[in-house]
């Protein structure tokens, strides 16, 4: 990907528009639920709001009426005026994202297959299960012919108009969406399609993958004489047979994966050959009720997509419904994941950033949405679409939920705006005004946590029946060992760590950590396994929890961690209501079984943890130059306890775990670094109280530990509510904020003064810190009290209730 000037492109991780680095500011109107009339009410004040650009659904549906019958003028249907659309959007100064399908999905009746589509094929192209009967979804066969011919058609309409209204040729498109969670049906609906020509597609994919026939019988425990005997696997509801049996169905996931690519990429070939040459991207689901625990599913069913894969940039659905101390770990792993895999060249962007609700029992208000909002930053998004700007009104018979689209948002329907409106014009401001330092500031840690996709390659995983013989079940046990265990407490700690991808970095990439935490059961890949070994031996700290793995994903045996240790279980523990003592922490809470090891084999280590029958079940071995932390069990994080415990194999494992702090763990603060000497430090509270706290964080240049408020004393934290604060930001020459507390809208350099534009909550102190001379600082026209420390001087005032106020320097 790379960067030209006057074009909205993306480069290194970043969008840019006219050469240069840019926070993407997005909001999703959809013109076709907007009266025509309506138009320029929603595009004015979506431009007060301070966006940059709009987003919209192109429905097939609604722009092919009739078969054959395409309409982008309005000639049938005023709304149907695509073009008075984009120029609407050119006209207000915003650029114009487009979502052509063919599938949008967007709660529209068919996911915007048009409905004459529908009526006469569906019972060609719907999926179909292992019996050959109709799925209950709206998925197709993807490369059914009938669907590619009529796809085609449709291609041969829209990607030519969407390329004659690219930004590059005057006109307001910078990008475009190609098709629309493919994967989703497969995932919501627990099914494979196996109608079509799957059982062709998956046959040339094992031929491709394995050559030889003898290899999969080998793999599979079966005896077929050539790779077009082989049987497509069973439906989701048949237990696993044999190791071999789940060993095919690693392989059935693995096909899925590149299948959806050969979609994806097929579908972006059609968009290029048509001209357009913006880029493209699609969206990745998986919040369920408020959770986003099931969204690791979901990144890794486009594996074959990623980084140089591809030129498709996946977007994030970010919709947590209620933001509270319960989902405040989500959305940061989700963007750790999805950058894990997707890789740093190509920005992290919310394609759906939740503004109001899909369902009008879930009442999302501004508070919440504001820390969300806020701690997005602080999780890494370079650009966000509000989901949804403007409230719709479904056209008659197309709305999934009847009459209206979405409740709760910036806009009605009407163009009435709401209390959520301020808000966005609000978050608007605070990143035009400090958007460059939020998207080039990055992490700093010490500390790094390893991802293995396999584990959560499990749209389609059958039950488990012992057959298969694994002590631990990925799918079982990764949500409260790993997802709301490890990756929880490491968060409410406000630990620093990275995330990676370790199916795509090598063990050198690892040695900037002094430790490494991996989430093992019985399977991983020798090459994985090799990976933890080499990064070790060359002196890293690796934490193991809670097996040592046997085997490789094929199921054939795998043991290089095991050999390397020099190490075997001896045997394992159920225990009703299982308790573990470790590193002189008693009774601890964990879960079945424990796996222990004999006296004998432990006699030169250090034993960590041990069962309450007063076995061993953990243990700490050198292994080259490095450490292997062992924990045959998990704990989960579901008491109190669990947090000294975590900390006491953090501690015990070395390395710098914090820079920021705080004296309040239930107050969460993250700090992140440019390369021109600055950082961003977020501080949330999502308890519904008030906390008491004092906050630590790190001088970006000097390493110095600072204290916010800057005397070190407690401040009041209001509840459900965070500030983003520029650390070391130059606003004049020889002048930079330390810190505020206040949400900073705008800076502007009058004559021999500065005026900053703030807001902030009535119950959180106002504290501006700055760097450098000046005369005197006044909060709208009051000299405020300057306290000179450590040649910084202090400035402390109150915000007003809902309220912007000036703060003027004078030099």
């Amino acid at each position: 990907m790379t960067r030209n000037n006057n074009i909205f492109t993306i480069h290194e991780g970043l969008f840019y528009q006219d050469g240069k680095p840019v926070f993407l500011n997005s909001g999703e109107i959809h013109y076709f639920r907007i009266k025509r009339h309506l138009w320029d009410v929603h595009l004015a004040a979506a431009k007060e709001a301070g966006l940059m650009a709009v987003s919209s659904y192109v429905p097939w549906d609604w722009h092919e009426p009739q078969e054959g019958v395409f309409d982008f003028s309005g000639t049938t249907l005023a709304e149907r005026d695509l073009q008075g659309w984009l120029n609407k959007c050119r006209e207000y100064g915003l650029h114009a994202i487009v979502k052509p399908g063919p599938y949008i999905l967007a709660e529209y009746r068919g996911a915007g297959l048009p409905d004459w589509f529908l009526e006469k094929y569906a019972t060609q192209v719907r999926m179909r299960n292992k019996k050959g009967h109709i799925v209950a979804s709206e998925g197709v066969n993807l490369f059914h012919p009938v669907y590619l011919e009529k796809v085609t058609h449709w291609y041969d309409q829209i990607m030519p108009f969407i390329s004659s209204n690219e930004s590059s040729r005057g006109g307001a498109v910078i990008m475009m969406q190609i098709c629309n969670e493919i994967g989703l049906f497969s995932w919501l609906a627990h099914q494979a399609d196996y109608g079509g020509d799957v059982k062709k597609h998956f046959t040339e994919w094992l031929q491709n993958r394995y050559v030889n026939i003898d290899k999969v019988n080998r793999l599979w425990q079966t005896n077929y004489n050539q790779f077009n005997d082989t049987e497509l696997p069973p439906d989701v509801d048949s237990p696993f047979e044999s190791k071999g049996d789940r060993a095919r169905d690693f392989d059935w996931h693995f096909f899925w994966r590149t299948y959806y690519a050969n979609y994806l990429k097929m579908l972006t070939r059609m968009a290029r050959d048509r001209g357009v040459t913006v880029p493209f991207y699609h969206n990745l689901p998986g919040w369920i009720y408020g959770h986003g625990y099931e969204f690791p599913v979901n990144i890794t069913m486009y594996d074959e997509l990623y980084g140089e894969k591809s030129d498709i940039i996946f977007g994030v659905d970010h919709i947590p419904e209620f933001v509270s101390h319960r989902n405040m770990h989500d959305d940061r792993i989700i963007n750790d994941i999805t950058v894990a895999m997707q890789g740093n060249d190509k920005p992290l962007f919310a394609a759906e950033f939740q503004s109001g609700s899909r369902e009008y029992h879930v009442v999302t208000n501004p508070r919440e949405m504001e820390l969300f909002y806020k701690a997005s930053i602080a999780n890494g998004l370079k650009g966000w679409n509000y989901y949804m700007f403007s409230q719709g009104r479904n056209p008659e018979r197309k709305g999934y939920s009847g009459d209206t689209f979405y409740w709760f948002n910036p806009l009605t329907g009407e163009g009435e705006r709401t209390t959520a409106f301020p808000l966005v014009q609000r978050m608007s401001r605070i990143t035009d005004t400090c958007g460059t330092l939020f998207i080039t500031a990055e992490r700093r840690a010490e500390i790094c946590v390893a991802f293995y996709p396999p584990y959560y390659t499990s749209e389609l995983e059958r039950p488990e029946n012992g057959a298969s013989e694994l002590t631990f079940v990925p799918a079982s046990i990764r949500r409260p060992a790993w997802f709301d265990g490890l990756l929880r407490v490491l968060q409410v700690l406000n630990i620093d760590y990275d995330m990676v991808d370790i199916t795509k970095i090598s063990h050198v990439q690892l040695q900037k950590y002094k430790q490494v935490w991996a989430f093992c059961t019985d399977e991983m890949d020798a090459r994985e396994q090799q990976i933890l070994v080499d990064y070790t031996s060359a002196g890293g700290k690796t934490m193991i929890f809670p097996y040592l793995p046997d085997r490789d994903i094929p199921q054939q045996p795998c043991t290089i961690i095991r050999d390397a240790l020099g190490m075997r279980p001896s045997g394992k523990e159920f225990i009703d209501s299982p308790l573990i003592d470790i590193l002189g922490l008693r009774d601890i809470k964990c879960a079945n079984p424990q796996i222990t090891y004999s006296e004998d084999s432990l006699k030169d280590e250090q034993v960590i943890a041990r069962t309450l029958s007063g076995k061993a079940c953990g243990f700490i071995k050198r292994l080259g130059l490095g450490e292997v932390v062992h924990l045959g069990t998990w704990l989960g994080f579901d008491t109190e306890g669990h947090k000294p415990a975590y900390m006491a194999l953090l501690n015990r494992m070395g390395g710098r775990l914090r820079v920021a702090s705080t004296s309040n763990d239930n107050i969460t603060v993250r700090q992140r670094f440019n390369q021109r000497g600055s950082a961003v430090l977020f501080a949330g509270n999502y308890f519904n109280e008030e906390q008491q706290v004092s906050i630590k964080y790190t001088h970006p240049g000097s390493g110095e530990t600072l204290s916010l408020p800057y005397s070190g004393e407690a401040i009041s934290f209001p509840p459900l509510y965070a500030f983003l604060s520029p650390v070391c930001l130059e606003i004049d020459e020889g002048l930079t904020i330390l810190h505020c507390t206040s949400d900073l809208l705008a800076i502007d350099k009058t004559g021999g003064s500065l005026a900053i534009t703030v807001y902030g909550d009535r119950d959180l102190a106002g504290e501006l810190v700055l760097e450098g001379e000046v005369s005197s600082v006044s909060l709208d026209g009051l000299i405020l009290e300057q306290r000179l420390s450590d040649n910084r001087k202090v400035f402390c005032y109150n915000h007003t209730h809902k309220k912007e106020m000036i703060l003027r320097i004078k030099r």
